[in-house]
């Protein structure tokens, strides 16, 4: 599991994610119509929500990705404010990772991203314990209040304070040299005044080094003509006679003869080893100043202050947003090439645990069945086929049953290939049953039920002419349909195939569905035995292959075929796609 900021492409179905994770917990009893549709707003504007946050930069948007199963595990999206506190606005993990610090390692991430001196805060649903309990063991506090807002369901307002800004260190400055009264302090003459890190300059300076007469017949100050009185030129003549030495011992270097006999200070842990230390042509340092020098070179310095560009304050290094303004304070972005990848860890490097458990698949089933419910009709239809499936007791019965099947089955094959067909089989399988039968009263007439006959469907065998034609149900449509090539009208063919139609030699024709105004043919689809071939008015013409088609999605009103553009009218849409979804699992190898 690793966090990193998010970007578009970790939320293709987010609609399904956050169903599949708020779900049954926030369908608490006795929420009113309208805290259900509150609900059920979170799910359907999740994408929605998630893509403003990542175009805005007062956001922040972080993601746990599952490395093993390529998914999204969580995430959190952090708004950040020029006010005493930053938002978490979402966050979100996927209920098979409850419990495993999904959630812990993302708000670490909103945490350092804040920095320690600006608050955040958190609204969380008054029912949401387990929420509420996370929230307070990592700092947050129930301030007692209702979040500001206009919620259906009431939100508490949780808080977690800053850290004190810590004053701005102070450093040491050379004072000029003054011979007025004025300059006179209680320390000597010339002594150093403390200064504000803001004047500029650091704590760790060195003393000056003063030019001082070092003939003691030359008095430093007459006495005629200074205004001290005896006891401040005693103390004046204390410090000359110090800085005197001081600076004769910087001036004149340790001698040591290096034949001598070294004498230990102390006795040593094996002394029948006999060694001496080289120090080449360099004077060598007695055991204080190499012990002061050690020391100044490990010291830390102090961290250097930042300065807020928006106001001018002098703001902690550490800090993200500038304490005074809340100006967010901008950081160096390292492009990735400029980052060298980490080497993978030993758990990265073991294979995947080959043992699946119910729940597993149960997961992945429902991850299926809120994208291709959303593919089909929209992520503002999805609450509603959600509820429908939270609700209904036989179909739960009918997945539970399948999915343990299932289990046993992956669990004992040896073969990848098989298993990963059988497991997309079944579980493609669950997702039209629901569609089709369970949530038909959502979608009255559009799906008829015979289609259920190809559930276990035999692909050597099957009669794929008849199977499209069930699925497609053209008897509901008004425009011309042409199965027999032998009297279709010879200009239809002629302009479907110049237009769009370019099937190959070995490619069996099953349908032509001619929706051109005039039934020209210049304008319609067709469906082969491997391809379906498609041009509408003023678009290019499209085609795609059964077996190699990865996207089937609604937009608008119109589908997205990997991407293609594709328009026969609002219930031959909802057909084609499901149509699609079948013939893309084809295979003729019967094992």
């Amino acid at each position: 599991m690793t966090t990193r900021p998010g970007r578009e492409s970790d939320f293709t179905h987010l609609e399904t994610f956050v169903w599949q994770a708020i779900f049954p917990s926030f369908d608490v009893p006795g929420l009113t119509d309208e805290q259900r549709r509150e609900n059920d707003a979170m799910v359907e504007g999740a994408r929605t929500r998630v893509q403003e946050a990542l175009e805005q930069p007062e956001y922040s948007v972080f993601t746990a990705w599952d490395e093993r199963r390529r998914a999204l595990a969580g995430y959190l999206v952090l708004e950040g404010s020029p006010g005493e506190y930053s938002t978490i606005t979402e966050l979100i993990v996927r209920r098979s990772d409850w419990g495993k610090g999904v959630g812990e390692a993302l708000l670490r991430e909103a945490i350092r991203e804040v920095g320690p001196y600006q608050g955040m805060q958190v609204a969380v649903r008054g029912y949401n314990a387990r929420a509420i309990a996370f929230f307070a063991k990592h700092g947050f506090v129930d301030s007692g209040e209702s979040a500001a807002g206009d919620f259906a369901i009431d939100r508490v307002l949780m808080l977690r304070e800053a850290e004190e800004v810590p004053e701005v260190g102070v450093a040491l400055e050379e004072s000029p040299r003054q011979t007025s009264e004025a300059s006179h302090t209680k320390a000597g003459v010339g002594g150093p005044r403390l200064k504000s890190a803001d004047e500029g300059g650091t704590a760790d300076e060195a003393l000056p080094d003063y030019t001082l007469t070092t003939e003691d017949s030359e008095p430093i100050i007459d006495p005629a003509e200074s205004t001290l009185d005896d006891k401040q030129r005693s103390e004046l003549d204390a410090f000359i006679a110090m800085a005197k030495a001081k600076k004769q011992e910087k001036k004149t270097p340790v001698v040591t003869d290096l034949f001598s006999e070294p004498v230990p200070e102390e006795t040593p842990r094996h002394p029948e080893v006999e060694f001496e230390v080289d120090f080449g042509d360099a004077p060598r340092q007695t055991s204080e100043a190499a012990q002061r020098s050690a020391d100044e070179e490990t010291a830390a310095p102090p961290p250097p202050a930042l300065i807020c560009p928006n106001c001018g304050e002098t703001v902690p290094e550490t800090a993200r947003f500038c304490p005074n303004c809340g100006h967010r304070l901008e950081e160096e972005v390292l492009e990735l090439h400029d980052v060298a990848p980490d080497p993978p860890s030993e758990e990265e490097l073991q294979p995947p645990p080959s043992t699946l458990t119910v729940a597993d698949l149960r997961t992945a089933f429902e991850d299926r069945l809120g994208e291709r419910l959303t593919a089909y009709f929209g992520a503002d239809r999805l609450p509603d086929y959600l509820a429908v499936y939270r609700k209904d007791e036989t179909f739960r019965q009918i997945r539970d049953v399948s999915i343990k099947s299932l289990t046993e089955y992956l669990n004992r094959e040896l073969v990848p290939s098989k298993a990963q067909r059988r497991r997309d089989n079944v579980l493609a399988g669950l997702v039209e049953y629901f569609v089709v039968e369970t949530a038909a009263e959502l979608h009255p007439g559009m799906l008829p039920q015979r289609l259920l006959r190809y559930q276990s469907v035999d692909w050597t065998t099957v009669d794929l002419f008849k199977l499209v034609m069930d699925y497609l149900d053209l008897d509901q449509e008004t425009e011309t349909v042409y199965t027999d090539f032998i009297t279709t009208p010879a200009r239809v063919l002629r302009n479907a195939t110049r237009g769009y139609l370019g099937a190959g030699k070995d490619e069996r024709l099953l349908l032509i569905c001619d929706q051109s105004l005039l039934s020209s043919g210049k304008q319609g689809f067709a469906f082969t035995d491997s391809a379906l071939y498609w041009k509408n008015l003023l678009q290019p013409a499209g085609v795609v292959t059964y077996t190699t088609l990865q996207r089937v999605e609604t937009r608008g009103a119109h589908l997205l075929l990997d991407s293609q553009y594709f328009d026969a009218g609002p219930g031959l849409n909802l057909r084609v796609a499901v149509l699609l979804d079948k013939l893309r699992r084809i295979d003729l190898r019967g094992d």
